[in-house]
């Protein structure tokens, strides 16, 4: 994914001391997780990064339990001190996401942190060419996904919850050929998000790109397509535990990437709070 330096000057391309899960600040001791597409990729590093920072339990939903269930015998092992639980969910499926919420409320209680990771790519190629169903998929996930996954979460939600909607920089960048459905989507996504903080001013909801390395999802878009590049793994997990900070509180119904130093961002966080910037809009028009 290109290079976008959005409002600050440093662009990370790894973890740093900033957003090092075991700083004390970052701890999330005490705090029941859930996380979609917890499987494999994002998701996968998403739960580590939880498990450092001292998560007590953290619920991973996907469709493939033996992912599932390697995700949590890789967690476990290295953090014993946190409880990894699965679902085998379909997150188009409202009926399995009620399953999993009523479940994972029955074992632990109130859910503190909810991280919106389950994503589809469609196809890459014109859309004139595309399969409808596999074009319109994007929608389903991403979108109807969405909507699902954060309406089963509410009542099962601390008062004080928060959001994480693991989007894609492609909403912040010009149009790329071949994706457009992809592309349409996330940004429906992200702001459907933004409308679940205007509607939940109690909770604390941020779009994030988290960052870009080979995944199921990525292997996708051609390996000659100018502007990705590979990030190291650990930075879409740690960043995203940052974001679920008390520093991070003034980034509600914004949108970040994962790359952007957090020291220079929370510099930034009067003019953040007070105005539309890091928002999905029309460019230009105010």
């Amino acid at each position: 994914m290109a290079a976008c330096l959005g409002p600050v000057k440093t662009y990370h391309r790894d973890t740093y001391s900033a957003i090092d899960p075991t700083l004390p600040h970052l701890s999330t001791k005490g705090q029941n997780i859930v996380i979609s597409g917890g499987g494999t990729g994002i998701g996968r590093e998403t739960a580590r990064s939880f498990a450092k920072s001292g998560a007590s339990t953290i619920h991973i939903l996907g469709r493939r339990e033996n992912k599932l269930l390697e995700t949590k015998q890789i967690v476990e092992k290295d953090y014993p001190n946190t409880q990894v639980y699965t679902y085998i969910t379909d997150i188009v499926k409202r009926d399995e996401l009620d399953a999993a919420f009523q479940a994972i409320s029955s074992t632990v209680g109130l859910i503190n942190v909810l991280i919106a990771n389950a994503a589809y790519m469609a196809d890459y190629k014109p859309f004139a060419e595309a399969d409808p169903k596999e074009w319109f998929n994007c929608f389903e996930v991403n979108v109807r996904g969405s909507f699902n996954f954060v309406t089963a979460f509410l009542p099962f939600a601390a008062q004080d919850a928060t959001i994480i909607n693991i989007s894609s920089g492609i909403v912040s960048l010009p149009l790329i050929p071949f994706e457009s459905a992809y592309h349409a989507s996330k940004i429906a996504e992200a702001k459907f998000y933004e409308y679940v903080a205007c509607e939940h001013p109690n909770f604390v909801v941020i779009n994030l790109h988290p960052a870009t390395f080979d995944s199921e999802m990525s292997a996708k878009t051609p390996v000659d397509t100018p502007g990705f590049a590979n990030d190291e793994a650990a930075l879409p997990g740690d960043a995203t535990v940052w974001a679920v900070s008390e520093e991070a509180k003034f980034l509600n119904e914004k949108f970040i990437w994962a790359h952007w130093d957090v020291d220079e961002l929370k510099a930034l966080s009067h003019d953040i709070e007070t105005t539309n910037i890091l928002t999905v809009g029309l460019l230009g028009a105010q």
